[in-house]
């Protein structure tokens, strides 16, 4: 209590003296410490060496938190270790350094801490979750056991706790105890297929082939009819190494049957096909731990834990480091933290040979592109379009790619490639992002059917509704379908200044100038950074006689850096050389 104290008093003593140093933000050495007179609040009232960035317990502190708040764990994990010297006795600082030691993929030096943690905390899961991990990776099976059995049994616990200490009984060779200490969870209505899985694992990796045949079967049974991808691979290969090739490949046909699209059966089919040898997937005590915290993960993930959902993943690849699975879910939320540059490092640690490869590519390709390396992702995605004709995926991915990079004719292109590969299957999306394309490369007449046929497959869909009627309110074509069309729009998403600008501007079009200020004052405070929804206020504005008003909104439209054709139509409006007109009903605009 008394460090936590000191460490508080640190960091408002340094915040009030501005004496605080982190990235960013410089107070010189002469300000600081040589002088005892300058500006407000860089007065100091000793002589002394500089500061130097970063020395400080309260500037450690802060980089730390900011380090943590843009995703850079391993920076802020090391800042925080640094803060533990100067404050020894907090409990609170310590625990938050094994925190993001985890988080970081530090499980060593987690495991250090630890210990620590635990002398203020008995009962801290993360902390006895990170000795487990230790053990199990050293083999100390005893003291996972232990560990496991050291955790309050609630919440997700009650799930983790006896599937780790089973693993870690499995780990001493007590395959029948193992076995036994997943009973209970098994009886447990909804967890029955997890417990059997694992007890089947289990059981295998001892060699009680009947317990595990019993357990893979009740794993089956307890899955109903949409078993999981992991109970069917395992189970396969099992029954392939028992002689049993009939229903293995009854099974691994009838996932691929409810699962036409993906790829991860691959492996399996591989398998049963005889081409690949039928290796235990988890052939160790410490892949079986690690599929443990894997599945919590994925789990914490689906509740939007997504922190939490980190942590475990962590733990999962310190116990199996090359696993796929694993691997492929931290990318996943690494750009979920706005880190696709992390993510990407990841990815690209996924062997080649598992079906994981082709969509980590897909995902590298999307992490490109956010982070403006479009070439680099069009390059990606042209290559997996042409080594894979019989998918339509990566090409789809391309398409709309170039037709963000506003690249319409090839977007259009490779959208057609795309059609031909879904064989008549295209969903609503696909009909609307094509017709995007084709509208903004002048095809309109293609655009409108895919636009219609986007609302046959989804219909009420806003964003369709609001994108047909827009366009044919640009074009001054049925006007009163397109306010009905994006009146609904509008009542489905309320909140969306994109469709309330539209509304706004079919009023306009049609000749309701009062109605039509009200929507498009809406979506400019909706959107107050879109040069279009400010420009259309403009307009409305000048049609009604508010003129002030209307040059403000147009010289406000122009410093949001609109496109060239639409600042021109500005200029000339504040220079006097053209006044706004509606559209009058019938002109078609040429697109």
């Amino acid at each position: 209590m008394r460090a936590m104290t000191n460490l508080t008093m640190i960091l408002r003593a340094a915040v009030i003296a501005g004496s605080v140093l982190v990235p960013g933000f410089a107070v010189t050495g002469q300000a600081a410490s040589s002088v005892t007179d300058g500006l407000p609040g860089l007065q100091v009232d000793t002589i002394g060496p500089a500061l130097v960035r970063g020395s400080t317990t309260a500037g450690r502190f802060l980089a730390a938190r900011h380090a943590e708040i843009v995703g850079d764990l391993v920076v802020a994990a090391d800042l925080t270790a640094l803060i533990i010297a100067d404050v020894p006795d907090s409990a609170s600082v310590r625990r938050r350094a094994q925190l993001l030691m985890v988080s970081a993929g530090r499980l060593g030096k987690a495991a250090e801490l630890a210990t620590g943690v635990l002398e203020s905390n008995p009962g801290d899961p993360l902390a006895t979750y990170t000795l487990y991990v230790d053990d199990m990776r050293n083999e100390r099976f005893e003291g996972a056991f232990g560990h496991a059995g050291n955790v309050t049994v609630a919440g997700v616990n009650g799930i983790l706790v006896p599937l780790l200490k089973a693993w870690a009984l499995a780990g001493q060779e007590r395959t029948g105890d193992a076995v036994v200490e997943l009973e209970s969870m098994a009886g447990e209505q909804g967890l029955g297929a997890i417990a059997g899985l694992h007890q089947a694992l289990i059981a295998d990796i001892g060699g009680d082939i009947g317990r595990a045949q019993a357990a893979f079967d009740f794993a089956l049974e307890k899955s109903g009819e949409r078993p999981s991808l992991q109970l069917v691979d395992s189970y396969a290969r099992f029954l392939m190494r028992q002689g049993d090739a009939a229903q293995a490949r009854e099974l691994v046909q009838r996932f691929a049957s409810q699962n036409p699209e993906t790829l991860l059966i691959e492996s399996g089919q591989a398998v049963v096909a005889g081409t690949r040898d039928p290796v235990r997937g988890v052939a160790t005590v410490q892949q079986g731990a690690a599929e443990v915290f894997r599945n919590i993960s994925g789990l914490l993930n689906r509740e939007r834990l997504n922190t939490e959902a980190l942590m475990f993943l962590r733990m999962s690849l310190a116990l199996d480091p090359d696993n796929p699975t694993a691997l492929f879910s931290l990318g996943q939320l690494l750009e979920q933290r706005s880190r696709g540059d992390l993510a990407v490092d990841v990815y690209r640690q996924i062997d080649a040979c598992t079906p994981y490869h082709w969509y980590a590519r897909l995902s590298i390709a999307d992490a490109l592109h956010a982070q403006d390396a479009s070439e680099e992702a069009i390059a990606i995605l042209r290559l997996m379009a042409d080594e894979r004709t019989d998918r339509a995926d990566a090409i789809r991915a391309l398409a709309d790619v170039l037709r963000i990079e506003e690249r319409y004719p090839e977007a259009i292109e490779a959208y057609d490639r795309a059609f031909e590969r879904l064989d008549g299957a295209a969903d609503w999306q696909f009909h609307y992002t094509r017709g995007i394309a084709l509208e903004r490369g002048k095809k309109w007449d293609r655009a409108e059917q895919d636009f219609l046929k986007a609302l046959e497959l989804e219909p009420d869909q806003p964003l369709v509704l609001n994108y047909l009627g827009y366009s044919w309110v640009e074009q001054g074509v049925q006007l009163e379908r397109a306010k009905a069309m994006i009146e609904t729009a509008v009542a489905k998403r309320p909140e969306d200044g994109y469709i309330t600008d539209s509304l706004g501007w079919v009023l306009y079009r049609l000749g309701d100038y009062d109605a039509a200020v009200g929507y498009l004052e809406r979506a400019v405070a909706l959107e107050p950074g879109d040069p279009v929804i400010n420009e259309h206020l403009g307009d409305a504005y000048w049609i009604v006689g508010r003129k002030n008003e209307a040059r403000f909104q147009w010289i406000r439209a122009l410093s949001l850096e609109p496109d060239a054709d639409v600042e021109a139509e500005i200029r000339l409006k504040l220079d006097g050389k053209k006044e706004p007109t509606p559209l009058p009903p019938g002109k078609n605009r040429d697109i």
